[in-house]
This record gives structure tokens, C-alpha cells and sequence, in this order.
């Protein structure tokens, strides 16, 4: 008999695929809303969906939210007659792998394998599944584990009181882990630059959102406890086209973007393209400062955005005679439309740069430093350099006047003759 052994590190992440379950009878889905952030992996999940209750005080079952953390599970009524008295978890009998024993299972590996099979139990601490081999999986391998029966999870149900019998409309609000998007982009560098766009959209769990609206947050969202690691996902193109990326909106802190209506498959990566357009471009210098080091200068490229550009990793490519090269991946901070958007493509040797800070202070609540950048110019040619200095806060005063400033930089420029030193002097604070 054939054996394979699969085995790896990480946190076990166990999904149960299910659906909701109401008195026996499936629920009705009116409307899915997912939003999902760029900088927690949590996806916040929105549904309206119809309840068929009795006069009193009825038990419905929410299967779907089986091992949630209910404290982030909110119910509410959409129609007056209905009140929800709490929501509740019914402890488990067992666990999901002894009350599978015997059936088919499906079980994904963070490897992006998938093993089908019959479920044998628990052998030496690994799952053994009889398919088209024998496998012994470490259950640290896997990403989820799904199965038709469910009784050996724990269960979750809402308790809701109901004037009169009929048809009632709730709507439903959970967290799930490890759902984010992304950006993407590539720079195609010729005698114009042509820049594309991609959203990516990261669901490593088994649930699947058939037709739901997705929300895009981008902004530093904060939570009392960190979201569960990513586990391995399956790479998968999306349909073909360009969606239809909305203006952000501002909304206190952040920016949200709406992608429209999309079907987000299980266990997948899915890129849409968004994002196309050519736009003549300058050659500039840019050394990217950070706080205590030297660091290297680039050539740059620089040209007007046409389009929002939420922030993200650019892969740089030139376009040859011999074909298309790539020469480097930047990443780049969320750009405004018609916004200056600069990329440094390429080392140059003949420039340097250095970063020190001269006074650092913090309180509560505040902090406040002063900085100087050096560049220096050690070759044949005049140049000129664009100082990109990341901070946090705002700028209090500089010793020539910035170009550009956001929250997170602020820039200058410098021209240097052939052997030729500068320096910058500025100070910036910044409260929360």
C-alpha cells in the first residue's frame, strides 16, 4: 500500500464549511456584504437573511458561525415584532475528527494540496485518510478540515422572541480570520510608462461569498488582539476584465474602496485587474531616508497618477529589444489622483546619502525628532535628488522647504554639482 507522509509547521486552522440553518429549513440570502482591510487579515461579513419563527420565544440555529468567537457576532432585527433575547454556543459532545470517522472528508494543506477520502481516525497524532493512497497528514499541515457531520463542533443559536408567527428579516454581522486584500501593480518602463492595477483578494478559509458586495478599507485599523496567521493559500485567476474600482471615500481615518459585486471562491487568491493606464514619465534621483543609516540612491521614475492608487508592492519591468526585463519591485504609499507619484528603478553608485537623528524626545502621547539627511554627489555629472524622509507626524520647520509632504514623508530637493555635499536640517512631531 502506497504511503505518503505530509508534514509541516504552523497553527492548526480547522473550517467547517456549513451553511446558516433556521428551524430545519435554510436561510434565505437578501444580501451579503464582505469588507475586508489591507493592514488586519479579517474579513467583517454582513448578511440579511429571513427567519421563519412561531409566536414566543424561538431557538434558531446559526451553524455557519460554529466556532466564531460569538462576542463578535451581532443580530439585529430589520422588522418590528421581533426582538433577539442573546446569542448563545452549545458546548461540543466531542471533537469534529471522532464524530467524522468512517465518512468522506475533504482536507487542505497549507501546501495548496487537497486530499479526499475516508476519514480513519487519529493515528500517532497525524489524520489518516483512505483516497486514491494512504495518507498520514500532520494536523499543523492542514487549513481546513470539511465534513458533513458536524456534531462533534460546537454550535451556536439565537435566542429570539417573536410577536406574532410569519417571516421575519435579521441582519448579521461576524468577523472571520485571515481574509485582507491587497495592491498589486506593474510598471512596464518603454518610452512611456504603462502602469496596471490589481486588487488582490486573499480568502484562504472554506467559506465561499457567492454575489457578495466587497468593501475595501485601507488604513492602520487597530484591535485589542491580533488576527490568527495566514495559512498557505491556492493562487487562482480571476474572471477576466477590468472591475470597476470606485473614488475612495474618506471615512474618518480611512479610505473605502467599492469593488462591486463579486463571487470570492474558497481557499483562493483571486487578481482583479483595475487599474490601466500610459502616461509620459520624468528620470529623476531619489534616496528613500530613514531614520539612523546610510542608504542607497536610485534613478527614478516620475509621472501623474490618473487614478487613486491604494498602496501596494510595484513590480518594475523594462521593455527591450530582446524582450521584457524585470528590474525591481518598490513599494509605494496610498497616492491620490493626479498626485506626483515617484519609483526608483535602479541604483546609482555616484550618489549617496546618510540619515541621523539629532534630537529625539517622547511623552505621552508625543514624539518629536530632529533630523539631518546628508547626499553626496561623487561623480562627473550634476544631478539632482529628490529626499524622501518616512515619519510619522508633521513637519515643524526644515532648513530648505519641502516639495511635498503626506503623513507618512515629506520630500525634498537638492541639486548636486560633481563632488558636491548637502545637508538637511528639519524637525517633525507627532501626537495620538
Amino acid at each position: 500500500m502506497k504511503r505518503k507522509m505530509l508534514v509541516g509547521l504552523g497553527a492548526v486552522l480547522i473550517l467547517i464549511l456549513a451553511v446558516f440553518s433556521f428551524q430545519g429549513e435554510k436561510a434565505v440570502d437578501s444580501n451579503t456584504t464582505v469588507v475586508l482591510y489591507n493592514s488586519v487579515k479579517i474579513g467583517v461579513i454582513e448578511k440579511t437573511i429571513e427567519v421563519e419563527l412561531e409566536g414566543g420565544i424561538n431557538s434558531v440555529s446559526l451553524d455557519e458561525l460554529a466556532g466564531l468567537d460569538i462576542a463578535e457576532v451581532t443580530i439585529r432585527p430589520l422588522d418590528d415584532g421581533a426582538r433577539v433575547l442573546g446569542i448563545f454556543s452549545r458546548g461540543s459532545t466531542g471533537d469534529i475528527y471522532s464524530a467524522n470517522v468512517g465518512s468522506e472528508v475533504e482536507v487542505k494543506l497549507r501546501s495548496g494540496d487537497t486530499v479526499t477520502g475516508k476519514f480513519l481516525g487519529i493515528k500517532d497524532g497525524k489524520l489518516a485518510i483512505q483516497g486514491d493512497a494512504y495518507y498520514i497528514i500532520n494536523p499543523d499541515e492542514v487549513v481546513y478540515f470539511k465534513a458533513k457531520n458536524l456534531e462533534g463542533a460546537s454550535s451556536v443559536y439565537a435566542s429570539i422572541q417573536a410577536d406574532n408567527a410569519g417571516r421575519y428579516s435579521f441582519d448579521v454581522i461576524y468577523r472571520v480570520s485571515n481574509m485582507s486584500w491587497s495592491s498589486r501593480y506593474k510598471l512596464y518602463i518603454e518610452d512611456t510608462a504603462k502602469l496596471y492595477g490589481y486588487i488582490v483578494i486573499d480568502n484562504p478559509t472554506a467559506q465561499t461569498f457567492e454575489g457578495a458586495k466587497v468593501l475595501l478599507v485601507a488604513g492602520d485599523v487597530q484591535l485589542y488582539q491580533k488576527a490568527f496567521p495566514q495559512p498557505g493559500v491556492i493562487y487562482a485567476k480571476a474572471e477576466e476584465g477590468v472591475v470597476e474600482l470606485s473614488e475612495p471615500q474618506k471615512i474618518e481615518a480611512f479610505y473605502l474602496y467599492k469593488l462591486g459585486i463579486v463571487d470570492l471562491n474558497p481557499s483562493s487568491k483571486m487578481a482583479f485587474p483595475y487599474i490601466s493606464f500610459e502616461v509620459p514619465f520624468e528620470r529623476e534621483y531619489l534616496y528613500e531616508s530613514y531614520p539612523y543609516g546610510d542608504g542607497a540612491v536610485y534613478e527614478s521614475i516620475s509621472f501623474k497618477t490618473e487614478q487613486v492608487l491604494p498602496a501596494g508592492v510595484v513590480e518594475i519591468y523594462r521593455e527591450t529589444e530582446d524582450g521584457t526585463l524585470l528590474i525591481g519591485e518598490r513599494w509605494i504609499e496610498h497616492t491620490p489622483k493626479d498626485e506626483t507619484l515617484r519609483i526608483g528603478i535602479g541604483r546609482d553608485y555616484d550618489l549617496k546619502g546618510s540619515t541621523v537623528i539629532l534630537e529625539e524626545e517622547h511623552g505621552d502621547g508625543y514624539a518629536y525628532y530632529k533630523v539631518k539627511v546628508t547626499v553626496e554627489n561623487f561623480g562627473e555629472e550634476t544631478k539632482t535628488v529628490i529626499v524622501r524622509h518616512y515619519k510619522w507626524g508633521k513637519l515643524l520647520s526644515s532648513s530648505i522647504d519641502p516639495i511635498n509632504e503626506t503623513v507618512n514623508y515629506v520630500e525634498f530637493k537638492v541639486t548636486l554639482k560633481p563632488g558636491e555635499k548637502k545637508e538637511i536640517v528639519f524637525d517633525y512631531e507627532s501626537r495620538w
